[in-house]
Parts: structure tokens; sequence; C-alpha cells
């Protein structure tokens, strides 16, 4: 056996949880936020804070991991334990190279690094990109770096936390089918259903700590885990599944937002040339289109965190943004009350909330007390406080589970009832149906750009 986990319980999440991973399997781990996929991982890698108290097993090759001391366990990330972080730019330094980032993964291990060029370019990333710094890639092109340092030793198996949760469809079937034919054997958590039935062998449901079902989906796809599923938990996360929706047909306001021959890129690479649109108040309006193809850069053109190689943007108000990672945009150590009100001293914290969907929520929790769904709707409910004139969320139900994603998406196609304008990044193309009344697609990515 590659990896056995038996009666592994941690102190706020997973509770006597046991499976096993065989040589040469691939097998999935979903459930909704709050489950403790997260937290199992972190658990088998021995990276949980102190203050976790874990019990049971995590052998590996017949070596129990649980309380091997640091140092032992450092020799054992990397070279017989890959790991492809949920949060690509949290994983990398940003003060260095991404080619800087990928080789550490050899220089760690006192080994010197090969050309890691063309095991990049497998993955449809440009060699010349290695040079630059890890603001300057989208998080699909990073979480491909990941991939690349995760399998650099060919490690007994991988753990993989959400390893395409950036990507568009056909990058992240890409991704996946790659990394799993770069591992001997991968433990995968994921929100994505419909991709992980595609690629692997077993798919394990957590529900609330508890391991509730383990299926045999033997790469079958969705239509195998439907025939399969017996609990209920499973069936919710089924028919929670996005289905291509319906545009609105509302009436839009006043231009809140036009971008007049804009420009957009990094350095040598124009990732968008001569874009002219317009957003209008009251409307939802979605960008779609492939990793790298400048999404997320022409969102934050929009919001005035980056300034256009040419052209001009013009705002009626204020722009306020909801990002991809809710985790890392909050501050840790405030109360989410003092998050909501922070770009407006005045706004009403519960009344937010309760706007939101958090009506069961006390105000003095911290992030760290809330699950990923909560921790996005703190983030859309700060961004309301601003009371601005258009927002911009860039992938806000990447990281769900289905479930939570449908209710989170439904919270921000309501944003639009008082006036507001909406703009969503997204590789989600069937989510962002039900959110949007319309969708600029970037279809093309520049040469050399991946």
């Amino acid at each position: 056996m590659a990896l056995t986990i038996r009666d592994l319980t941690v102190s706020y999440g997973p509770r006597g949880v046991s499976f096993t991973v065989a040589d040469g399997e691939v097998v999935a781990l979903v459930g909704e936020s709050g489950s403790g996929k997260s937290t199992l991982i972190r658990a088998v890698l021995g990276t949980l804070p102190r203050s976790a108290t874990v019990t049971g097993t995590v052998e590996l090759a017949g070596r129990n991991l649980i309380g091997v001391p640091e140092r032992e366990l450092r020799s054992v990330r990397g070279r017989e334990i890959g790991y492809v972080a949920q949060d690509p730019f949290g994983s990398a330094d940003p003060l260095w190279t991404v080619g800087h980032h990928v080789r550490e993964a050899w220089r760690a291990h006192g080994e010197r690094p090969p050309d890691v060029g063309p095991r990049l370019q497998s993955l449809g990333v440009a060699e010349k990109w290695l040079k630059h710094r890890p603001n300057t890639w989208s998080g699909g092109m990073l979480q491909r770096a990941d991939i690349v340092a995760a399998t650099a030793h060919t490690p007994s198996i991988v753990l993989a936390d959400e390893p395409t949760s950036a990507l568009d469809a056909k990058s992240a079937d890409t991704a996946l089918a790659t990394l799993v034919a770069q591992t001997r054997s991968l433990l995968v958590a994921s929100h994505d259903l419909a991709l992980v039935c595609r690629h692997a062998d077993r798919v394990l449901v957590l529900c609330k700590g508890e391991l509730v079902e383990d299926i045999a989906v033997q790469r079958g796809g969705v239509t195998r885990l439907r025939q399969l599923a017996q609990h209920p938990h499973t069936r919710a996360l089924i028919d929670a599944l996005p289905t291509a929706g319906t545009a609105r047909t509302r009436k839009a306001g006043d231009v809140v937002v036009r971008l007049a021959n804009v420009t957009l890129g990094y350095r040598d690479t124009e990732l968008i040339r001569g874009l002219d649109w317009e957003i209008r108040a009251g409307e939802a309006v979605g960008i779609c289109g492939p990793s790298g193809s400048g999404k997320t850069t022409l969102l934050h053109a929009i919001a005035g965190l980056v300034r256009p190689m040419r052209g001009e943007i013009w705002r009626s108000g204020r722009a306020m943004p909801v990002f991809q990672d809710a985790s890392a945009s909050l501050d840790p150590r405030w109360p989410v009350w003092r998050t909501i009100v922070e770009p407006n001293r005045n706004a009403d914290a519960r009344e937010l909330m309760d706007r939101v969907g958090l009506t069961g929520v006390e105000l003095d929790r911290k992030p760290a007390q809330l699950s990923g769904g909560q921790r996005q709707r703190v983030a859309i409910a700060r961004a309301l406080a601003g009371s601005p004139a258009v927002i911009v969320a860039d992938e806000p139900t990447a990281s769900l589970d289905p479930t939570v994603a449908a209710s989170v998406a439904r919270t921000l196609r309501a944003v639009t009832d008082s006036g507001c304008a909406l703009v969503v990044v997204s590789h989600d193309e069937a989510r962002l149906t039900q959110i949007v009344d319309r969708v600029l697609r970037l279809d093309s990515v520049p040469p050399g750009t991946r």
C-alpha cells in the first residue's frame, strides 16, 4: 500500500477516518467546505499547527508518520510525499521568480535542479515565464508550476489540495491527466466532482469530518458516481452540480465603467489588445476564457489595481473587490464585523451579514472559525459596505464545493438588485451563466504566454 490511514482524528477536523491509497491508485476526496479535506491532507503531511491534537495512524510504506520529528518529516516531504497546495500564490515567494520556486524542490534536498522548462511546457506554460515573479502569473499557470515541483522526485504518492481550482475546464482536465500520469499514486481533494470522477479510481466522501462513502467510480465520470451513490450527502453534492443557466432580462442603468481601446499585459507580453467595453448599473457581467488569457488582469484593471498599457478606463464611482482566496483577503486577527466595516465605519455589519446569508453567524467570529463559503460571503459583505458602483469578483466559487458554490452564486446575483454592477471572472461557464446577464469571452491566449 502507498498510504494507509487508520482511525485518523484531528481535534477540529476528521473523526475516525480510515482508508487506503494503493500503489498506482488515484483517490479523490470530496465534500462540502469545512468537511475536513484540507485538514486531513495537512495531517498526513504533518503541517497542522501545534494546537491541533492528532490521533490514529498514517502509514507510508509501513511507517507511521504521526509523531515523527519535524526534521525526519522534511526528508519525507518532496521525496516520498509530493504536495500541490490549494493556494498557488501563497506557496510561492513573491520576492523570487517562479523558476526559483520550482527549482527549490530539488535544492531543498541538496540536489542540482535539472532544466525545468520542458516540464513546464508539457503543461502548456512557456519557459520564458520562469524568469517572472508570481504576481505576473495567473493562478492557473502557478498551479501548473506547483505540479512540476510536486512531482520533482517521482514520490510514491502526491497529495493535491484543489490542484485545478484556478484552471478553465480544458486546462484543468489536461493538468489533472498530467498529474495522474506523472505520479505513482495520487490523493486529490477537490470540489470538482465532474473532473475527479473522470480521473479517479475511487471517490471518498467526507461529511462533517466523517467518511460517509467510498465509491469505486473507476474513472467512469459523474454518471457512475450517480449510479453508485447511496448517502444523502453524496446525492446532494451531485444535485448541486451546475447546469447552463438562462440569462436575465434586466433593464440596465447608466454606464459605470467604460474601457476605450484598452491594451493590458506585463512587460513584453500583451494579454488583451484594443478592448472597448461598457458595464452598466444593475447588471452582472462575466469574463471567461482559458487560463493565462488575461481574465484576472482585466478585472484588476477595472478595479484600478493595474494600469493599462494603452487606452483609458473610466469609472463613475467606487470599485470594490472580492478576491478568489477569501481566506488570504481577511485579516486573521480581526472579528468579521471589523473586516466588514473596514471600507465604511458607519456600515451596519449585522445588516450586511444578514443580507449575504450569514444570519446565524456571530459578529465576533474570526476567519479561522468560518467555512470557506462563509468567508467568501464575508468578503462580499465587505465589498457591499463600501457602497460601490461596481463589485469585481475573481473566481468567487472556484474553491467551493457544489452546494456552497450554488449558494454563493445566488448571493452574488442578488448584489445587483440594489443597482450595483457586478463583474465576475470564472472558468466555470455553467456556474457563471447562473450569475450574470452577459459574458465577455477571452478566447485566445497570446503567443508565448502558455
